[in-house]
C-alpha cells in the first residue's frame, strides 16, 4: 500500500532521499510509486539488460508486478506476464503478452514465446520458482522479490524490497517521459485501514492500495 501526502504532492520520500514526483501524476500514483517501482526495478536489474530480451512476470497484475511490466516494456523487452483471466485486458493495456498461470504455463508459452523466454521475474511467491528456472533453463536469469524462502534453495537472484531514491528517480523520469504510471486500484481513508489491509491480504489486487492520511 501507499499513503496520500497532502497538497505538496510534487515531493515523495524516498528512504535516502526526496524525489520529485511528475507532475502528471496524481496524489495517490506518487504515494503507491515508492516501494512498488524500486522493487520491481531491483527485481529486473538482477537481470541485467533487458532490451531484445523476452521476460516472463510471474504475478503481473498486482503493485509490484505492474510496475515491472511497464518499466520493462520501457526498457525494450518484450513481456509476458502471469494473471487471472479478469486482469488479462489490464496488462495488454501496460504492453504485456497476457497469460494464465499454473499448470500448463510452459506449454502456454512455447505457444506465445516460440524462441523461448530469457529471463523471468517473480512478484507472486506463488511457489513457482522451479518452474521458471525450467522454462528459462537457468536459475541465473531468474530473480524474485517475494519468494525468500525458495530463493537461497534454488540458486535465484533475490531483490529485497528497499527505499532508494536513485532507483525511484529513475521511475520518476519514466513518468515525465509517458513510459510509467503507477496503478492504483483502490484507495481508503485512514479510519479505514483494516479495510484496505485486509483487501491487499486477499492477493487480489489489481496495481496498488493506497491510504490517505
Amino acid at each position: 500500500m501507499g499513503e496520500c501526502e497532502g497538497p505538496d504532492r510534487d515531493v515523495r520520500p524516498a528512504g535516502r532521499g526526496l524525489v520529485l514526483a511528475p507532475i502528471t501524476w496524481t496524489d495517490e500514483e506518487a504515494a503507491g510509486a515508492g516501494l512498488a517501482s524500486v522493487t520491481a526495478m531491483g527485481g529486473l536489474n538482477a537481470l541485467g539488460s533487458l532490451r531484445g530480451r523476452t521476460l516472463l512476470v510471474e504475478g503481473a497484475a498486482g503493485g509490484v508486478g505492474s510496475a515491472a511490466v511497464e518499466i520493462a516494456v520501457a526498457q525494450g523487452a518484450s513481456v509476458i506476464g502471469t494473471a487471472s483471466e479478469r486482469n488479462h485486458e489490464f496488462l495488454a493495456s501496460l504492453g504485456a503478452v497476457p497469460t494464465a498461470y499454473g499448470t500448463g504455463l510452459a506449454e502456454r508459452l512455447a505457444t506465445l514465446a516460440p524462441d523461448g523466454v530469457d529471463i523471468a521475474l517473480d512478484t507472486a511467491a506463488s511457489g513457482s520458482l522451479a518452474d521458471l528456472i525450467a522454462i528459462v533453463g537457468d536459475p541465473a536469469r531468474v530473480s524474485t522479490v517475494a519468494d525468500h524462502a525458495n530463493a537461497h534453495r534454488l540458486g535465484v537472484h533475490l531483490a529485497n524490497a528497499e527505499n532508494d531514491s536513485t532507483l525511484l528517480a529513475e521511475a520518476g523520469e519514466l513518468g515525465r517521459q509517458g513510459r510509467y504510471t503507477p496503478r492504483i486500484e483502490r484507495t481508503y481513508p485512514l479510519e479505514r485501514i483494516a479495510e484496505a489491509h485486509a483487501h491487499a491480504e486477499r492477493g487480489r489486487t489489481r496495481g496498488k492500495a493506497v491510504v490517505c492520511i
